[in-house]
Order: structure tokens, then sequence, then C-alpha cells
């Protein structure tokens, strides 16, 4: 009983009860191919071999941090959802499947674009060589923005995909009033994200804004509070039956 209330207190997601039990082999893969794709990010540049060039490597902790940032925010929709739902059944394997190689694709992307938006800080501040040693302008810049936008949006329709099915299996899961209705809050917010990004993609692709638009992702912490208003959470007994 001491033990429970322990857990029950100090878990991070106190109002859902957890149902996935021990860590499963889809899981252990997902965390293998995270670990990957965020070694990729942190390792895509060139070995230093000068002081100037251990330098440079060492201010590209900028980029690399706003690149593992989304990545582990991905991985942390990922990670709360079996540990929420303990759903593995065919449909969820075929979904994983399709967002760890996502993930995979992504990652060097990613990279690039970051490293890219901080040559253009640098730019700004004087130092254009960055961006001209990898041959970019404002044109390809907003191409870059397009096809990151392009990848985030089908990683986050997947993930949204994979809360909805397990919202279909709700009675069978057992969820109460306040799990369903966090749940289907994750999933418009996950919608509004899609939404979003999919404007800044077109916006960088078909607009004068080009990579600027990536300021348009901004509205995404707004968004996400107004679901959470739209879309409120009963208090509900965690043992109470499900009433969807």
């Amino acid at each position: 009983m001491l033990r429970e209330t322990i857990d029950r207190e100090l878990d991070h997601d106190p109002r859902f009860t957890w149902r996935g039990g021990s860590v499963t082999r889809i899981e252990n893969l997902s965390d293998i191919v995270f670990a990957l794709a965020l070694g990729m990010i942190v390792s895509s540049a060139a070995r230093p071999e000068t002081f100037d060039q251990l330098t440079a490597n060492l201010l590209t902790i900028i980029p690399v941090t706003a690149a593992f940032g989304i990545l582990f925010m991905i991985w942390n929709a990922h990670y709360i959802f079996f540990r929420r739902y303990g759903v593995a059944d065919g449909r969820i394997i075929l979904l994983n499947c399709i967002l760890l190689l996502l993930v995979l694709f992504t990652a060097y992307p990613l990279r690039f674009i970051f490293d890219s938006l901080y040559g253009y800080i640098e730019g700004v501040m004087g130092d254009w060589s960055r961006l001209q040693a990898a041959g970019i302008n404002f044109r390809e810049a907003g191409i870059i923005m397009g096809y990151f936008a392009l990848g985030y949006g089908l990683i986050y329709f997947i993930i949204s995909q994979m809360y909805a099915h397990a919202l279909s299996k709700a009675d069978l899961l057992g969820l109460n009033s306040s799990e369903i209705a966090m749940t289907r809050q994750s999933i418009w917010i996950f919608r509004v994200q899609i939404l979003i990004v999919a404007l800044t993609g077109a916006c960088a692709v078909w607009t004068p804004m080009y990579a600027f638009s990536g300021w348009i992702m901004g509205l995404i912490w707004p968004a996400a509070l107004l679901v959470d208003r739209l879309i409120p959470v009963p208090e509900a007994d965690p043992d109470a039956p499900s009433t969807a």
C-alpha cells in the first residue's frame, strides 16, 4: 500500500493509470532507433583536426541542442503512449515501424536545418562563411524548411494515429472519463501541430518568407494551451469504469 501511494505521488502522470507493464521488445527496438538518431545528430559533423576547427565544432552545441530537443519531444510522446496504453497490436506495430523509419530519415536533415539557421545567425553578426560553405541561398533555405515541415508533420501524424487507435479501444483498456479526455486532448494537440507545420512548410516553399516562415511554429505552444482550454480534463476516479 505504501509503495503504491509513493508511486502515485511521484508519478509524472498522476491522472493517468499506466497500463504498460514491463518494457516490450517493440519499445526496446524503438529506443535503439531513437538512440541511433540522436547519435546521428550529435556526430554528423566532421572530426576536428585543428584548434580553429575544434572551436567551431564546440559551437555546434547550439544547433545540436535544438535538433536534440525536437527529437526528444518525439521520443517523449512515443514513450508516454506505450506507458499509458500498453497497446502493441498489429496496427500499432505497423505505425511504429513507419514512425521509426521517419525518425531515422529526418535525423540528418534536422541537424542540417539547425546548422543552416545557426549559420544565418552568424551571417547577421558578420560571418557568412558557414552558409557560403554549405552553398545555401534564401530560396534553398526555404526548400530545406519545407523538407523539415514534411518530416515533422508526418511523424506527428503517425503519433496521432497511434493515440487515436488507443482511444478506439477505450472500453477494452478501461479508460475512465478523465483518461479519455486526456487522450482526445493529446490527439488534437498533435493535429494542431500538423496544421501549423503544414502552414510553415507552404509559406517556406511558395512565398518569399522562405526559412523565415519557421517563426510560424512559435504558434504551436499557444495553440496547445488553447486546446487544453477547449478540451478540459474532468477529475475522475482512476478506478472508475470507461464512459466511452
